[in-house]
């Protein structure tokens, strides 16, 4: 089984509030790690001193794009998480055509480039939009992984789903580019709406042991909003993930 980690976008809110206190309890759960998201008012080497304090670790970052003029600031930042993986995206104005996705898979390849002689990997994170066709037929997805061989995927399963692909599918055709999973629930068709892990649609349980067990590192829970009690979100989400066996933490 591979390690659940959180990332820390989904309580937010719980995090601007009360870092500290958010942190132990995530820790108290039993996740492993963390896949960060700003640093809530500490310095990147404090919020990493923190969480290794509470024994997780932080899996990886998701920041801006790392560009020739930050790249500096950049590595700094990871360097004091003790994170080799940063993570970043695009928006939907710009993988409309050929050539804007093309121009996105550029901007990845070079951020990958950069990232390389500082032993760090580039991972980019998709939404559903990455998952419509294009003028050519292919999806946007499928042109960034073509064009820029040596940019790493984080597949966020319900995009996938809600972008209309199957997640089992892209699995088995990407998985060894692929070692961060996004797990994530939700309702498919109409508008997107989020989900604690299985009280959504997306079959998680296939798409997990559809994974590349030699490339897939880490399983981390995502949810963007919840009806209720995030926190209780992500306890039954740990929950869902451990007692089924598709994921190990700590407790």
């Amino acid at each position: 089984m591979k390690p659940i980690a959180l990332q820390a976008y989904t309580l937010r809110d719980a995090f601007e509030k009360d870092v500290v206190g958010t942190m132990k309890a995530v820790a108290a759960m039993g996740f492993r790690g963390v896949e960060v998201s700003g640093t809530y008012g500490l310095t990147p080497a404090e919020l990493a001193k923190l969480i290794a304090d509470l024994g997780m670790v932080v899996c990886s970052n998701h920041a801006g794009l790392p560009t020739r003029e930050n790249l500096a600031q950049v590595v700094d930042t990871q360097q004091a998480l003790g994170s080799t993986r940063l993570v970043s995206g695009f928006g939907p104005d710009d993988m409309k055509t050929v050539d804007q996705c093309k121009a996105c898979a550029e901007r990845f390849a070079t951020a990958a480039a950069l990232l390389k002689p500082h032993g760090i990997t580039f991972h980019f994170h998709n939404h559903y939009w990455e998952f419509h066709r294009v003028e050519d037929g292919r999806t946007p997805y499928e042109i960034i992984m073509a064009e820029a061989p040596g940019v790493f995927s984080q597949l966020d399963l319900y995009w996938v789903a809600y972008g209309g692909s199957d997640p089992v599918t892209v699995l088995q055709q990407y998985g060894t580019r692929i070692e961060l999973l996004h797990v994530k629930d939700g309702l498919l068709g109409g508008e997107y709406h989020f989900k604690a892990l299985g009280a959504g649609q997306v079959d998680l349980p296939a798409a997990i042991q559809a994974a590349n067990p030699a490339t897939t590192e880490w399983l981390i829970v995502e949810q963007d909003f919840s009806d209720g009690d995030m926190l209780a979100d992500v306890q039954t989400s740990y929950q869902y993930l451990t007692a089924r066996g598709l994921a190990a933490g700590n407790r």
